[in-house]
């Protein structure tokens, strides 16, 4: 039995077995990635309908806070400074 573990066809056979499990793996995987590629456009296309939905809030967002105008530039404060230093 310790012969027939060290022949060469041994070594070959264990090579083949490999390469074709490796050869139907990508075979499967081949075949399956169309269907999954497929099953995510309408995916997809919902999540660019919310980002667009997102920027537009934020824009509408954006143009009522610049009418607003929260941001109110600092006062001239040189009198209220400390000149003890």
């Amino acid at each position: 039995m310790a012969f027939f573990m060290e022949s060469p066809f041994f070594i070959l056979g264990a090579f083949i077995i490999f390469f074709l499990a490796s050869l139907g793996a990508i075979l499967v995987l081949w075949i399956a990635m169309p269907f999954s590629i497929f099953g995510t456009k309408d995916l997809l296309r919902k999540m660019i309908s919310e980002q667009e939905k997102t920027n537009k809030l934020l824009e509408s967002i954006s143009e009522k806070i610049g009418r607003e105008n929260i941001y109110k530039a600092p006062e001239d404060s040189s009198e209220k400074r400390d000149s003890s230093f």
